[in-house]
């Protein structure tokens, strides 16, 4: 056996195949044997240093039938995110649409057969109740987000309840006391809850005044879409926020109809601000980030030839960060409580 055999089958690479590995894993470990992580690191170096050569393809899945009106946005730079770093890896991004195939299994698995693809990256569905149908043990797969509820795979993610925790405490060193939070429930059931939790949690640490959260349904017109705006504006006025977060930014423009002015007379952030040249304050998820770093954890599952659906799924969660706009209050001066994000969330 080639010293090179032994070396890829100790870092788990797929030419070898798996009962190779064990078997020199076993004797490493029989005698002894760790590696040097100032070799490895090295190692590691001179890769990224040098063009990766072609693998294959990555399999990018789409459920939803009408992607154009679900995956724009972060959505959309998740994929830009994702095919950078697998161009990077040496592997290429292809779009599955499932609905191109009737959302038919053995169609879907043939073609992916036949472009020699074993590694796919899940889009979020759009229902929560929504299903991808393959046959996991085929694959090395990666979903996006908590949306596929009945296939619980490896997941990256953005940092949800992170992410709104850190947009309270900011709104609170800007010296807002009375912070709201609306959601609409489609949008809480897709992301499991995170984002409210983070909100729920913040709201204790900061010892908020008490204002009830505002779960809504939101349709697109008709009566529904009156009544939900009439729901928000009695809700506005008897808890009198003097600021709201939301997952969402279309209340802006009722705010101003209801005779509000933001920021001066209610602040306003968003958990989802775009990557550039947002007038709305709040919180940028770092979507490209998401997006390689879902590569990077497929890939790897690749090379260590781990397929099917994981005994123990790990969490991947890309962390947040603030940015300012033109919908709250300058930065105070002295905040009136310190606000530090507690250790361990």
């Amino acid at each position: 056996m080639s010293h090179v055999t032994v070396s890829l089958a100790l870092r788990g690479r797929c030419e070898i195949p798996l009962a190779t590995q064990k078997k020199i894993k076993a004797i490493a470990k029989r005698l002894g044997y760790s590696p040097d992580p100032m070799l490895g690191a090295l190692s590691a170096y001179r890769r990224i240093q040098r063009p990766s050569a072609f693998h294959s393809n990555l399999a990018w899945i789409i459920s939803d039938p009408l992607p154009e009106t679900f995956y724009r946005g972060d959505f959309l730079l998740y994929f830009e995110g994702a095919r950078e770093r697998a161009r990077e890896l040496g592997y290429g991004l292809e779009r599955v649409h499932l609905a191109d195939h009737h959302y038919e299994r053995r169609a879907v698995q043939r073609m992916l057969a036949a472009r020699g693809i074993k590694g796919l990256l899940i889009c979020p569905v759009p229902d929560p109740s929504g299903h991808v149908d393959l046959d996991w043990a085929r694959y090395s797969a990666v979903r996006f987000g908590y949306s596929m509820r009945d296939t619980i795979l490896h997941t990256v993610t953005n940092s949800q309840y992170r992410t709104c925790f850190f947009a309270v405490e900011q709104l609170v060193r800007r010296g807002y006391r009375r912070v709201g939070y609306i959601t609409e429930a489609g949008f809480n059931s897709r992301t499991g809850g995170h984002f409210l939790g983070g909100y729920l949690s913040a709201k204790a640490h900061f010892a908020m005044k008490e204002i009830p959260v505002l779960v809504q349904e939101w349709p697109k017109s008709g009566e529904g879409y009156a009544s939900r705006w009439e729901t928000t504006r009695l809700w506005i006025e008897k808890e009198k926020p003097d600021a709201i977060i939301t997952d969402g930014r279309d209340i802006l423009n009722q705010l101003k109809r209801w005779g509000l002015r933001v920021p001066e007379d209610i602040g306003f952030a968003s958990v989802s601000v775009q990557e550039k040249g947002d007038i709305v304050s709040g919180m940028h998820q770092n979507p490209r980030r998401v997006g390689s770093a879902a590569v990077d954890l497929l890939v790897s599952l690749l090379e260590r030839q781990e397929t099917g659906i994981p005994k123990t799924p790990m969490h991947l969660l890309i962390e947040g960060e603030w940015r300012d706009g033109q919908t709250t209050a300058p930065l105070a001066k002295k905040s009136r409580r310190s606000a530090r994000l507690p250790k361990g969330i």
